[in-house]
């Protein structure tokens, strides 16, 4: 594996991470959303925090570690 492919591969994952992070939110944003048009909701939609997806945390890591493995090998 070269540093293109490894900066790709990394990038690719911690977009990854960040688009399964953004449909979860607009989720539970249209799930509020569809609680005020029937008149119970909450006064804040309940979002969970980042940590709490597992596939988040994991793509988002091994994103960084692509990117530092591709910045080591382009040093030697």
């Amino acid at each position: 594996m070269d540093e293109k492919t490894g900066l790709i591969l990394g990038s690719l994952f911690i977009l990854t991470s960040g688009l399964i992070f953004t449909i979860e939110r607009l989720s539970a944003y249209v799930y509020w959303s569809a609680q005020i048009n029937t008149g119970t909701w909450d006064t804040n939609p309940q979002t969970l925090p980042l940590y709490d997806n597992l596939f988040i945390v994991l793509f988002f890591l091994i994103g960084i570690v692509f990117i530092i493995v591709s910045f080591k090998r382009k040093g030697n």
